[in-house]
């Protein structure tokens, strides 16, 4: 007997539906959008008000997390509608509610639609400007689901430019200029993760389930890849270094929190090259205990050293 996606049922336990638009949501997949926050938290003084937190500022990058959450839970819905026969060859997401017949195509269209209204609405709260970076999102994630995902290094280069479209809307909602090391640190790192999807996906299904992966190479991939933990790293040195961040917050602290983003690099470069998983690696590192231990020590110290909460140096 093989094992085939169950078809879409006539009527859907109403239990089993929510639950099914929930995962297809794919709520653990809003982390991504703590680079929205991202130049909230690098704002430092920018962000206080006579010693205290501006309150309008905090609700617009909240709305804004939010709206991209809502949008980008839309493009899941809507890329999974249009890789359903594709979806259902592969050995995880054949599992995902709408290729496992879970949820009918009908309902996840009035999901998508119904998210992407409500992303729109709640992106006016945090500006014009915010509102244009959400609608840039969700058709670039169209013009990729529609052909740019079948281009190798295309598809990763999109994947890139949605992250960077987070942090530019992000640092519009908290009303902060950014650096452009802060920038190309960010685009290098969503880069990275991009590229290293690609090379766990060719690892697990040996290229079959995307057209892209038959023209990436592993070899090239570990290259790439390496180049980018180096830049990634760089960036972020040469960010903590300037003489303008050290200005606008402070302290010539922050150098000592670059082996912290070096070890995540590097343990994400572990998971992505691990063989006992088909789980993609951005899904295995939020599940794994020293990176989130990290990432978690690392968030906790750039706070505290950008906060002066050590106390400012002179």
């Amino acid at each position: 007997m093989t094992d085939t996606p169950r078809t879409v049922p006539v009527q859907t336990p109403k239990p089993l539906l929510i639950r099914a638009i929930w995962r297809e949501a794919r709520p653990h997949q809003w982390v991504k959008n703590a680079f929205v926050v991202a130049p909230l938290v690098f704002a430092g003084p920018e962000l206080l008000r006579d010693h205290e937190v501006d309150a309008s500022l905090l609700i617009r990058v909240v709305a804004g997390f939010v709206a991209f959450c809502l949008a980008s839970s839309a493009t899941y819905f809507m890329n999974d509608i249009h890789d359903l026969e594709a979806d259902r060859g592969h050995p995880v997401k054949r599992m995902r509610p709408i290729a496992a017949g879970l949820l009918p195509i009908a309902t996840a269209w009035r999901w998508f639609w119904g998210l992407l209204a409500t992303a729109g609405l709640l992106s006016l709260v945090s500006g014009p400007f915010f509102l244009a970076c959400v609608l840039a999102y969700f058709l670039l994630n169209a013009a990729y689901s529609k052909g740019l995902k079948h281009v190798a290094y295309v598809d990763a280069l999109v994947i890139s430019g949605g992250f960077l479209l987070r942090v530019v809307a992000g640092g519009a909602a908290a009303q902060v200029s950014l650096s452009g090391w802060l920038i190309a640190c960010m685009v290098l790192l969503s880069m990275f993760l991009a590229l290293g999807k690609r090379k766990h996906e060719l690892r697990t299904t040996g290229g079959s389930h995307r057209a892209s992966l038959g023209l990436y190479r592993e070899s090239h991939l570990n290259l790439a890849l390496a180049a980018l933990a180096v830049a990634t790293t760089a960036t972020y040195l040469g960010y903590t270094l300037d003489p303008g961040t050290a200005a606008r917050f402070h302290t010539h602290l922050l150098p000592w929190t670059v082996p912290f983003p070096l070890f995540g690099l590097w343990r994400f470069m572990r998971l992505m090259d691990a063989r006992d998983s088909v789980h993609s690696p951005t899904e295995r590192m939020l599940r794994d205990l020293p990176f989130t231990v990290n990432l978690a020590s690392w968030s906790v110290i750039v706070v505290v050293v950008i906060y002066g909460l050590l106390g400012a140096e002179p």
